[in-house]
């Protein structure tokens, strides 16, 4: 089992003096605090902009540099931009009127969407420790020197909080860390001035950035464009565009992440070849692949007659379980 290297998890500095008080909380208390005391989680905000340096590795190393601003405007607007590469994002949410658009050009990098998948929580461990029975717990450990707050390691599986501002600290997936680091105060909340995901010890995704709070907005910053229609989540290119009728199970290790696939599928339906296009994990590949490879669609119809057709999926491995997420044709 390749698990990332305690090294990750230097995080905090112990206090020279510090107060040892060993108490226990119920998980879904301390992650639903540590959600709550981020910038963006409530309306009593102050307004604020956060800008990250984006470093973004693939699968064999290849660096993508990006940026990512996020602009909100408490009980109004919020805004997103995010550039990697090739990649522009945009979205736009009006508060007041219930209503979000989001435009993009091209397909998002798979380190943008890892990126997103976890930068305010680590959904799939929180989903795993919240739905356990009985409730796991959080109490006080030192790991490598440190005080967090953490539960118990379960299937290689554990989540740390900072003990004193109750701020995530650090999850651990099987092979992959997460971490979150430098809270920056905005109010009464903050934001990590740094976020890092690693596999098996190497950096995968790092952002790392400021934070400061806004008087003034720039103009026209949160106004939706008439003319251009919403588009949707990236991922998924705001609808299915094929539907998938058919699977085959694919059985994997202890091994979590993310993996873009290209697929070029026949006039039956089934794919007849699939091109890698990123993975955070080399050794899910073949098994996401064959896994791919084995989707049956239902045909596309142009002009009245069956057509082949290419399209991106993602897929997220984890305890053996694949999770197809399309991305739209090409």
């Amino acid at each position: 089992m390749r698990i990332a290297p305690s090294a990750l998890f230097l995080i905090l500095t112990l206090p020279a003096a510090w107060s040892q008080v060993i108490a226990t909380h119920p998980f879904d208390t301390e992650i639903g605090r540590a959600v709550a005391l981020e910038a963006g989680a409530t309306a009593t905000d102050v307004p604020h902009h956060v800008h990250y340096e984006l470093k973004l590795y693939n699968h064999k190393g290849k660096l993508t540099t990006g940026t990512w601003d996020i602009w909100r405007d408490p009980q109004h607007s919020i805004r997103v931009d995010i550039v990697a590469g090739d990649f522009r994002y945009t979205h736009i949410d009006d508060l007041v009127l219930k209503k979000q658009w989001r435009h993009f050009n091209t397909v998002m990098p798979l380190k943008v969407y890892d990126l997103r998948q976890a930068y305010r929580e680590p959904d799939y461990v929180v989903e795993h420790f919240s739905k356990a029975t009985p409730q796991h717990t959080v109490h006080f450990q030192v790991v490598d020197g440190s005080p967090f707050d953490c539960t118990n390691t379960m299937m290689e599986m554990r989540i740390c909080f900072d003990p004193l501002a109750h701020v995530l600290a650090f999850a651990q997936m099987y092979n992959q860390t997460v971490t979150w680091e430098d809270w920056r105060p905005l109010g009464t909340h903050s934001v990590p001035g740094r976020f890092r995901i690693y596999d098996a010890g190497r950096v995968m995704v790092e952002a790392a950035g400021t934070a400061e709070p806004v008087k003034t907005f720039p103009p026209g910053l949160f106004v939706i464009p008439a003319d251009q229609p919403d588009m949707g989540e990236p991922e998924n290119d705001g609808a299915t565009p094929h539907k998938v009728v058919g699977t085959k199970p694919v059985h994997l290790q202890l091994l979590y992440g993310n993996v873009l696939v290209q697929l070029h599928v026949g006039v039956d339906g089934k794919v007849k070849k699939t091109t890698l296009i990123d993975a955070d994990d080399d050794d899910i590949v073949d098994e996401a692949k064959q896994f791919a490879h084995h989707l049956t669609f239902e045909p596309q119809i142009t002009n009245g007659v069956e057509a082949p057709f290419d399209q991106y999926i993602y897929l997220r491995c984890a305890i053996g379980v694949q999770q197809k997420s399309p991305v739209g044709d090409q």
